[in-house]
């Protein structure tokens, strides 16, 4: 069991770009796989949230009195600069609307799981990370619908209230469900040999979802593939501003613990959610989920390049913060 989510955590970005290539080169003879997934996509994504929601615990949010500026900044990097940065790049570079929803539904979705993984990895606050995490997707039913009935536009044939039950249904639900079951098995039994099988699960659960939106779309692609360069020039942009702003920022506003989490936390999209809200609410709109499919391989990409630079970058820092 442990072996098996070491596996997927070591080779995700292979999966990911795996279940994409397969779902275009089955898409160019039948869509029906990825057809057959979306008919359920409102499952998976509810089974996604909820194996990550089981890994969260109650105790997690007590850092959010004791660090709440970090607590703010990571909300405002998620719910305000992100999808600002997404709705400009969209306007400016991509001009099919189906596909600039999509680069703004990118930006609006909450911060995912992963950022504490590589935040771990970095040394710096992971209850801040996890905190950040938990507050984005409790917050996320309330701010997705608004932030995308003003960013894409009210003219787009999406119901804000229908989002809205959407996302409770999907993300609120199975958030509050999963951090209700870990608090009972924490009293219950020892739930920890089981919990590394858990972010396993919930991101095979993604890569299912990211297979149907890209098995689906191939039609569409190949019929206008003159759109796919302006698409990829936006966003190859979304995440290196993603990391490289916040942490430079976070230069003068916080400790390097601190300054991790937060950056993390603001360029780690939780993809598979905007993934799910591409099938459900934007069926009028079939490209919407093509900028997502392709933002999971850039995102991880870029994180990875990222970590590597802060791999040399963070014990000079802490160096130099001991020595004063």
């Amino acid at each position: 069991m442990l072996r098996f989510a070491e596996f997927v955590r070591k080779n995700y970005q292979l999966i990911i770009v795996f279940a994409m290539a397969l779902g275009l080169v089955l898409g160019v003879f039948t869509t029906e796989p990825g057809r057959l997934l979306q008919r359920y996509s409102q499952l998976w994504t509810f089974l996604m949230v909820l194996f990550i929601s089981l890994t969260i615990t109650p105790r997690q949010f007590r850092s959010v009195g004791q660090q709440p500026g970090a607590i703010l900044a990571g909300l405002a990097l998620n719910f305000i600069f992100m999808p600002l940065v997404c709705w400009v790049l969209a306007r400016w570079l991509v001009s099919n609307e189906d596909l600039a929803i999509g680069v703004i539904l990118v930006g609006v979705v909450p911060c995912a799981g992963m950022a504490a993984v590589w935040t771990a990895l970095l040394k710096g606050d992971v209850p801040l990370g996890m905190a950040i995490n938990a507050l984005t997707m409790l917050l996320a039913p309330f701010l997705i619908p608004p932030l995308m009935y003003i960013l894409a536009g009210a003219g787009v044939r999406v119901n804000p209230w229908a989002m809205f039950q959407q996302l409770t249904l999907i993300l609120l639900l199975p958030l509050v469900l999963g951090i209700v079951l870990r608090w009972l098995a924490d009293r219950l039994w020892d739930p920890r040999p089981y919990l590394p099988l858990l972010p396993a699960l919930s991101a095979l659960t993604a890569v299912l979802l990211m297979f149907a939106t890209c098995n689906v779309n191939i039609p569409v692609i190949i019929a206008r593939w003159e759109m796919v360069p302006a698409l990829l020039g936006a966003l190859i942009l979304v995440f290196p501003i993603g990391f490289l702003v916040p942490h430079w920022i976070g230069r003068y506003l916080f400790p390097w613990e601190q300054r991790i989490a937060v950056t993390f936390s603001s360029g780690m999209k939780n993809l598979p959610i905007a993934v799910g809200l591409a099938l459900s609410s934007y069926k009028a709109h079939p490209l919407v989920g093509l900028p997502i499919a392709l933002a999971f391989i850039l995102q991880m990409l870029t994180a990875s390049t990222f970590y590597r630079f802060l791999q040399v970058r963070g014990p000079q820092e802490l160096l130099v913060r001991e020595k004063a």
